[in-house]
């Protein structure tokens, strides 16, 4: 098999990244969702090579941790072997989808239609490693996302399409002609606008007016993201039970069992009893938190400890967001509280409504001092 590639900003598969922790890399689950001996599979390598640590992204990807970087080549084939990933690295590494649990049968074969043409058109090779593709109501979760009638972009801007793929597809050759170097879409539509990109691709935007939200099926909540190997075969366990035996993992960090609507009840029981989030009140669906120290070096804290220390506190009015560093990697879009660990031990910066970089309301003030804060605006109780 091809050799993995260490790089730094954008792991994948093949290319895992150095942390505090060892190389981790990324799993992107196929659209057709994964089942539960693929789970299982995964769970079992990621603690037979790795740390057995596994997260979900927000990007809907299962990341693991704590490989070498021969062990990481072999988790790799074995991922391959599985079915969880392309054989082509440079294929794997432009398949970013996120696909919504519910699709109709239309929307599911356009994102099939989707992952084959991102894995077999070499044209799309500059594609920065982070541009990625929702099918389904993600509305912001990626650079196009596709939906009934429409195209939608960062903005967000409505592409009205009878064939949302053949738009998307329009939408993405126009992204390569026109971007001078690798930049976000975002960023392109900023500095060249919307219409004249639109206009590019031989189509018109518009404003976004979102649908109603249907309610979601059911999903396995972690806390902090994260979940260990067990706690991964235990799910698989669980989507067999109640389900149809696969799963679908999503940007909302949690594992969504695909099938199962006659049980609920049971399935929240049985849930609950092994240690998943099932209650929408539970306040850690409202706190996102990053790796921390001692698994990522940048971090200046060990921030899921926090999280956890936090979480009786937190009234959920809003998501609080606790990250190692600036570069706020659990929330990239920021969050209504962001404490943010500094270069000085055990003090913490506070963001209101702004990402982890944004400027502090209070810095370098101690944990305490941050609950009084947050408790006196009643975001704690």
């Amino acid at each position: 098999m091809s050799g993995a590639t260490i790089k730094g900003w954008c792991p994948s598969l093949f290319e895992p990244m150095a942390a505090g922790d060892g190389f981790l890399v990324r799993v992107k689950p196929r659209v057709a969702g994964i089942s539960a001996a693929q789970l299982r599979a995964l769970a079992d390598a990621a603690e037979m090579y790795g740390s057995g640590r596994i997260e979900i992204t927000n990007r809907a990807n299962f990341q693991m941790r704590g490989f070498t970087a021969e062990s990481a080549r072999v988790f790799a084939g074995s991922m391959r072997a599985a079915g969880l990933a392309s054989a082509d690295p440079a294929a794997e590494r432009r398949r970013n989808i996120v696909v919504a649990a519910g699709l109709a049968p239309d929307m599911m074969a356009a994102a099939q239609r989707l992952e084959t043409w991102l894995e077999q058109d070499d044209s799309l090779q500059a594609l920065p490693a982070k541009f990625g593709y929702a099918v389904g109501e993600m509305v912001g979760v990626a650079d196009l996302c596709l939906l009934p009638g429409r195209v939608v972009l960062p903005g967000p801007i409505a592409v009205p399409a009878a064939d949302p793929l053949a738009a998307a597809q329009a939408l993405t050759q126009a992204y390569l002609r026109l971007t001078p170097r690798p930049m976000r879409l975002r960023a392109l539509l900023a500095s060249l606008g919307a219409e004249i990109f639109c206009a590019a691709a031989g189509y018109e935007g518009k404003v976004f007016t979102p649908d109603a939200q249907p309610p979601g099926p059911f999903g396995l909540g972690l806390a902090y993201d994260t979940q260990t190997a067990a706690q991964l075969r235990r799910a698989a366990e669980l989507a067999e039970r109640f389900g149809n035996g696969r799963l679908r993992t999503t940007p909302g960090n949690s594992l969504v069992l695909l099938g199962a609507e006659a049980d609920q009840a049971g399935l929240a029981a049985a849930a609950r009893a092994e240690g998943f989030i099932v209650d929408p009140a539970d306040p850690r669906r409202w706190i996102k938190a990053c790796v921390g120290r001692p698994a990522c070096a940048s971090a200046g804290a060990d921030v899921r400890a926090i999280a956890a220390a936090l979480a009786p506190h937190w009234a959920g009015a809003g998501m609080l967001h606790v990250s190692g560093c600036a570069k706020g990697c659990a929330a990239p879009g920021g969050a209504a509280v962001t404490l943010v660990a500094t270069a000085q031990v055990d003090r913490f910066d506070i963001v209101c409504d702004k990402t982890a970089d944004g400027v502090p309301e209070r810095a370098g003030v101690s944990l305490q001092d941050a609950i009084e804060w947050m408790t006196e605006r009643q975001f704690c109780r």
